[in-house]
């Protein structure tokens, strides 16, 4: 068995023990043996860790889809725990929608200290100005 099967195996082996570390590291210095399934797994128990970091790196170096609802639930979970700071880096990095954004600035406005950061966040992902009225001319 030629050096980087083993070294593939191995990292499968280690994937299916749990020893995600490991995984991760020959993963990623053996990307062309691993499949995209494999990707996915290892993905997914880094996200059941709460190592959302380790999870988009391996989206990113396996070429497979962001858990983009995932990312979102877990921001929602740190939201409602008035945890800003996390809730707000799991919307960015999921795209969060206009309406998880809205709910932030509802919480953030609840702190005076917060108010800077919260006309931040509505001027970088809602929109702050209002939509001109349009003019209509009346014919007689």
């Amino acid at each position: 068995m030629a050096y980087d099967a083993a070294e593939v195996l191995v990292g499968r082996r280690s994937l299916a023990k749990g020893f995600l570390d490991d995984a991760l590291r020959v993963f990623a210095q053996q990307a062309e043996g691993i499949a995209p399934e494999e990707w996915a797994t290892l993905r997914d128990r880094l996200l059941e860790r709460g190592r959302i970091t380790d999870a988009v790196e391996v989206c990113r170096i396996g070429n497979i889809p962001l858990p983009r609802e995932e990312i979102l639930s877990i921001g929602d979970h740190y939201l409602a725990r008035a945890d800003m700071d996390r809730a707000i880096d799991m919307y960015e990095l999921a795209g969060a929608d206009q309406a998880r954004w809205e709910r932030v600035v509802d919480r953030l406005i609840e702190r005076p200290e917060r108010m800077r950061q919260a006309r931040n966040i509505a001027a970088k992902y809602l929109n702050p100005t209002p939509e001109k009225p349009r003019l209509v001319k009346i014919a007689k």
